[in-house]
């Protein structure tokens, strides 16, 4: 639970009586009744200025801020009476608050992220973009690949023109997850302020921009699984939807670009229904709401119909149920009591399945709790001189399209995946009298663990791109020929803080020295060893999972002369650029944290740096010193851990408070 406390008075507070009636108690500044026809003096904001000086009723005065500062507030507030006694502002004077982050931009066309993307972006953050297009004649239009703010605590506020933080400007005031499919501005300026609290925050955002003709809206896709009508995206004009066969439509089926420049409403989506006959030679079977999660006390059931003669292939994309207590059940023919072909439950994708007649009954139930992700399956129909189109495997590239009898395909996996099922060709055999693939078809996923000696590489976390799963304890060991040393990147990160950790060891075991220990979204941009070896570790507990973690590792030459870089601790600076043998580099951190060691790193002569890079972190208490300081909660901004008693003891100059 958040609280907020504000100690600052500017001008009056109206406090509502028990009654909700509209009658307050008006208080001044020195809590004292006042009765007057003139407001008191607004002042000026601390970098910032204001503009007029008449203070009586009906008067306004507007405010601006300097250079590199955002205004925060109203720009403009107006003298008005109240209770018809007295005068007071309309709104509390505003404040000037410095950017921290933000540029300006030009189109035709580009991206941007908030700071850190995709890792959590910085507390107290005041960003400004203002995107300009180039042909004045044109308007900008933006879309979000990525969203997600602290729902009311970090909102984006997005405003036509340049008068970054003018109410009368502001378009759409984003936070949390859900955001429009497009948002367009009247003119060809677009701001965008991007505002943070003092708390956890969460990954950001991702946003394209582009310039498009004025008096439009913009293209704003086709629902997946659906289908439009229409391709004028100017004002007036009309776009109507509708699903493909075997999906519901869920939302609006038209939505007009009206005059302001933004669609009347999002596009709609198309969703799998619970009861469903199939006939088409070929398809897709998703549980409700896939991948979102199927919800509770479902029981569906589908039937694929195919020509006599033929057969019925299932192809298992993704599968993810509660275990134990909500089943998939596939039977061999159209009724109830149908023979079963397999019965599947949990989160481990089933192989594929084959139909022995023309006709496949699939049943699924689930019970009044816990939801997962929910399945994927797509079917086709052959007959009975080929076999099945096997698909192409999820993280893998499939060679071969011939699929009769005598024929092979070939499967290779992805950059850091390897095989979890099957070889990597299979051929179309006659085996038992029935025409089927020699093997099961090859399936590709992330390893918990391996040895690695290629010169670069991909590490994924198991599961990847989806969740890993509990209660991993995955090794990994990268090798580099002798006299290099290894350089890993972190391109995405984010476990459950504090319980499932990635460490990270400088030599080929898990006694090596330690580089570093990780775990929720806070994670170096890179790290080097000091010989030839890296150790990782992952361990995770029973209970929640998350994304996971995408890392590149490439072997480097060390400099005859120098040290690799080392790098700069999270929520701290470096203090030189010479990695040179014999130079120094020094550290320090942002306020409110503490080095782990101060002393210089020193380039040695073995081309090794003299300690390992420090760290900043915030303590259980401590002594603090000095004029001003700051004070965060250990291991700020991740969640601080349980069973604290912290102490912090302010010393300041005698004869000061």
């Amino acid at each position: 639970v958040k609280k907020a406390i504000d100690f600052k008075s500017r001008g009056f507070k109206l406090f509502p009586g028990k009654d909700n009636s509209n009658k307050f108690s008006i208080l001044n500044e020195g809590g004292i009744k006042q009765a007057s026809n003139l407001c008191p003096d607004p002042g000026e904001p601390e970098n910032g200025k204001r503009i007029g000086s008449d203070f009586s009723l009906g008067a306004t005065v507007q405010f601006s801020c300097d250079e590199d500062y955002v205004l925060q507030g109203s720009k403009s507030i107006t003298c008005q009476r109240i209770a018809e006694v007295f005068a007071a502002w309309s709104d509390h004077r505003p404040v000037c608050k410095v950017k921290t982050c933000g540029s300006n931009l030009q189109g035709p066309g580009g991206t941007f992220t908030s700071p850190n993307f995709p890792f959590q972006y910085d507390s107290n953050a005041q960003c400004v973009w203002v995107i300009t297009a180039i042909n004045t004649n044109k308007v900008i239009q933006i879309n979000f690949e990525e969203f997600d703010l602290e729902i009311g605590y970090d909102t984006l506020t997005i405003g036509d023109g340049g008068e970054v933080g003018d109410p009368k400007t502001v378009l759409q005031v984003l936070t949390g997850s859900f955001v429009p499919d497009l948002i367009v501005s009247m003119s060809n300026q677009m701001w965008l302020h991007l505002q943070t609290d003092e708390s956890v925050g969460s990954i950001g955002f991702k946003v394209n921009y582009k310039e498009i003709e004025k008096e439009s809206c913009g293209d704003p896709g086709t629902p997946l699984y659906g289908i439009r009508e229409g391709d004028g995206f100017s004002n007036r004009d009309v776009l109507r939807f509708e699903c493909q066969f075997g999906f519901e439509l869920i939302g609006e089926k038209s939505i007009i670009c009206q005059e302001n420049n933004q669609w009347s409403a999002n596009i709609p989506i198309c969703i799998f229904p619970c009861l469903s006959n199939f006939t088409a030679p070929m398809g897709t079977v998703l549980s409700p709401d896939y991948p979102e999660g199927y919800g509770n006390n479902l029981n569906c059931i589908w039937t694929i119909i195919s020509d006599p003669g033929s057969r019925i292939h299932l192809s298992f994309n993704d599968f993810d149920l509660e275990s134990q207590f909500d089943f998939l059940a596939v039977k061999d023919g159209d009724s109830p009591d149908s023979p079963i072909i397999g019965t599947f439950t949990g989160a481990e994708v089933p192989s594929h399945l084959t139909s022995n007649g023309h006709i496949l009954r699939l049943e699924f139930q689930a019970d009044h709790s816990m939801s997962g992700r929910g399945f994927n399956i797509t079917y086709n129909t052959f007959g009975h001189n080929e076999c099945p189109d096997p698909g192409v495997p999820i993280n893998a590239r499939r060679f071969g399209d011939n699929f009769q009898l005598g024929s092979s395909i070939s499967v290779i996996c992805e950059e850091g995946f390897i095989k979890t099922q099957g070889t990597e060709t299979i051929t179309c055999m006659l085996m038992d009298g029935k025409v089927m693939w020699s093997g099961p078809i090859p399936k590709c996923g992330a390893p918990c663990g391996g040895h690695f000696s290629s010169p670069s590489g991909v590490i994924l976390s198991p599961g990847w791109p989806g969740y890993y799963k509990d209660s991993l304890n995955c090794e990994w060991v990268i090798e580099a020929e002798p006299g290099h040393s290894i350089k890993i990147t972190f391109e995405r990160f984010q476990t459950e803080l504090n319980y499932d950790v990635l460490e990270v060891h400088d030599g080929p075991n898990l006694l090596s020295p330690l580089l570093g220990s990780y775990n929720g979204t806070q994670v170096p941009q890179f790290l080097f060893s000091s010989s030839n070896f890296i150790y990782l570790l992952f361990t995770t507990d029973n209970s929640r999972s998350n994304n996971g973690f995408k890392i590149h590792y490439e072997s480097v030459t060390v400099n005859t002369y120098s040290c690799l870089d080392p790098g700069i601790p999270v929520h701290g600076r470096r203090y030189g650029h010479d990695f040179s043998i014999g130079s120094t580099v020094s550290f320090s951190c942002d306020p409110g944290y503490r080095l782990s060691h101060e002393e210089p790193l020193l380039c040695e002569k073995n081309h090794w740096w003299s300690h390992p890079l420090p760290t900043c972190d915030a303590l259980c208490g401590g002594d603090v010193r000095g004029p001003s300081g700051t004070i965060l909660s250990p291991g700020y901004p991740d969640l601080y851990p349980n069973s604290l008693n912290c102490t912090w003891t302010v010393d300041v100059t005698h004869g000061k408070g």
